[in-house]
């Protein structure tokens, strides 16, 4: 005769639900990366979300949210690799091209999401949540301790100046205004204008 069969843990079936919950919101994200890819024009709904996942519209609404946190989940999820803090090279400047490169080739790879998040998204700004800035300052930082930059420079300015250039070329390449080789050379550019405005000495003005 067979043993009675032991009653499942609290804790055990807690973490069964909570398995398949997350199944279902990667599914869900999985549908709504699909269907941007295919087209990134069409009208990316709730409900749309919910067919292609083949869950309810609720189970959408209580696992992730409304359009906007989907769209919000979607960002997150695509820059997720992005890690800053973990590029490194002996030359600050360097350092500062290969964050740039970073940044381009993640939205790069993933060119028809992230050209429709910074589109038609209302909170598109999300998409740069890892923002740049503070990493890039710590290049301007570190190129002024070694005196490749003025001891005098603003980095916190420089820093801010070289993020909004940086967004800006993003937004040209968004709007199909610059090919992807170019959104690169460009974004690059900032880096350098930036660094060589930060080395540049201060003409005395005339009397």
């Amino acid at each position: 005769m067979n043993p009675p069969a032991k009653p499942k843990d609290a804790s055990q079936a807690l973490g069964l639900r909570e398995r398949g919950k997350l199944r279902r919101t990667e599914r869900i994200l999985d549908a709504a990366l699909e269907l941007l890819r295919e087209d990134s024009d069409q009208n990316l709904t709730v409900d749309r979300i919910a067919e292609r996942a083949e869950v309810a519209p609720m189970t959408v609404y209580n696992l992730v949210g409304n359009r906007d946190e989907v769209w919000r989940a979607i960002a997150d999820r695509g820059l997720k690799d992005l890690d800053l803090a973990a590029i490194r090279a002996d030359d600050p400047h360097e350092r500062a091209l290969k964050i740039v490169d970073a940044v381009v080739r993640v939205l790069v790879a993933d060119a028809a999401v992230f050209q429709a998040l910074l589109a038609g998204w209302s909170h598109s700004g999300r998409v740069l949540e890892h923002d740049p800035t503070t990493a890039l300052i710590d290049c301007l930082r570190d190129a002024a301790a070694g005196g490749q930059i003025r001891a005098d420079a603003d980095l916190r300015l420089h820093g801010e100046v070289l993020a909004a250039g940086l967004i800006g070329t993003i937004h040209q390449w968004t709007a199909g205004l610059i090919s992807d080789r170019a959104f690169r050379t460009r974004a690059r550019a900032v880096v350098d204008v930036v660094f060589a405005a930060a080395a540049a000495r201060v003409s005395a003005r005339p009397s």
